[in-house]
């Protein structure tokens, strides 16, 4: 397979940006990683999940273009709801290993505090089935909800053992700079913040913040880490017929086939990025990436030692929706490089994107 590497990366401070606009953010932070990558690009993929429930705008990539001057080149825009950086990812992984282009960037972007809070909710539920689960007002809180009790009961754990996630979570954030949560916190906090959707808490929720990230790849230049092997898969059984409720299907399949693909295994998996936008998600997603057996992440977490979400997450980072996916592949290559963050204890990464409740995930190994 032809070699695709990180040659250049930027990443936004993940926040509250009422001030600018949103194909503004996302040319700031790309004009940024082409400075990084010191190269031209020959198209464009942009990963955005709300432009127009929030900000009204289509043809996103050619506003991000011309605001750099930048001309001639397709614009390609990819929505998989907050898996929309994993897919743009792979999309852009694919035209370069079919040798259409030399170089070509990745950027993420979502604006989703341009709206109101109740208005968000209705936005980041737009991922769940419009006619038999939204339109009943099933969310991705109360799905994640079931989820967790079904996990808790069915291993063993107390709402306790999963609290620590979160508090795990924001201690990885507090040494993250382009995290919206940089302040540690106890599980006692954890523990006593009101209920969202029993036996889910306000700290098993990851705030929806507005960002952008942006990367640069390029086909066999060697001059970064190499993404190894990409794989998305798609569920499409209905949550009221599944035999397990507790397990995530898209990623297993996804990262079965990547791993494949890559020529490794859970073991050789140095640093991951897991898309934790509730907590439960994050413990399937350790378990579907095979970081840990089945039923037994809760069990790796006390133990210490959970080589996942070195960023804080989108718990302590924040879930900028379709930015997110673009914000883990950045965060993993410089993990991998000890770039901004502490260099990972060995040479292969993941990263899990998902969109909505295991509707879709996309899987990314990284490499040196």
């Amino acid at each position: 397979m032809t070699g695709v590497y990180v040659v250049g990366a930027a990443l936004r401070p993940a926040g509250r940006h009422y001030g600018e606009n949103i194909d503004d953010m996302a040319a700031e932070v790309l004009g940024k990683a082409l400075a990084d990558a010191g190269v031209d690009i020959e198209a464009l993929f942009v990963a955005s999940s709300t432009t127009e429930l929030v900000n009204r705008q289509q043809i996103l990539g050619a506003y991000i273009l011309e605001s750099l001057g930048i001309d001639k080149i397709p614009a390609f825009r990819v929505e998989c709801g907050d898996g929309s950086g994993g897919a743009a990812v792979t999309a852009a992984y694919y035209a370069l290993a079919s040798g259409e282009y030399g170089c070509v960037a990745v950027v993420g972007v979502d604006k989703p505090n341009d709206v109101l809070s109740n208005q968000q909710v209705d936005v980041y539920a737009a991922v769940m089935d419009t006619y038999f689960e939204r339109y009943f007002g099933f969310t991705p809180l109360s799905h994640a909800a079931l989820m967790a009790k079904m996990y808790l009961k069915r291993h063993g754990y107390k709402y306790e053992d999963l609290a620590a996630w979160a508090v795990l979570m924001h201690e990885r954030g507090a040494e993250n700079p382009y995290a919206y949560f940089r302040r540690r916190v106890k599980l006692e906090d954890v523990l006593s913040s009101e209920y969202t959707s029993e036996p889910l808490r306000l700290y098993d929720v990851a705030p929806l913040v507005d960002g952008a990230a942006a990367a640069v790849l390029c086909r066999d230049r060697r001059d970064g880490p190499r993404i190894m092997s990409v794989a998305v898969a798609t569920n499409a059984v209905p949550f009221n017929m599944r035999s397990e409720y507790d397990t995530l299907y898209s990623l297993r399949e996804a990262a079965a086939r990547a791993y494949k693909a890559a020529g490794i295994s859970p073991r050789d998996v140095a640093a991951a990025e897991v898309h934790d936008s509730l907590s439960i998600f994050g413990v399937l997603a350790v378990e579907g990436l095979g970081l840990a057996e089945r039923g037994g992440a809760l069990a790796a977490l006390k133990r210490g030692g959970l080589r996942v979400n070195m960023s804080g997450g989108l718990k302590a980072r924040g879930n900028a929706l379709g930015a997110t996916g673009v914000y883990q592949l950045v965060e993993v290559a410089w993990q991998l490089v000890g770039r901004e963050f502490k260099r990972a204890d060995g040479r292969y990464g993941v990263v899990h994107s998902m969109g909505g409740v295991d509707r879709t995930s996309a899987v990314i190994v990284v490499g040196l």
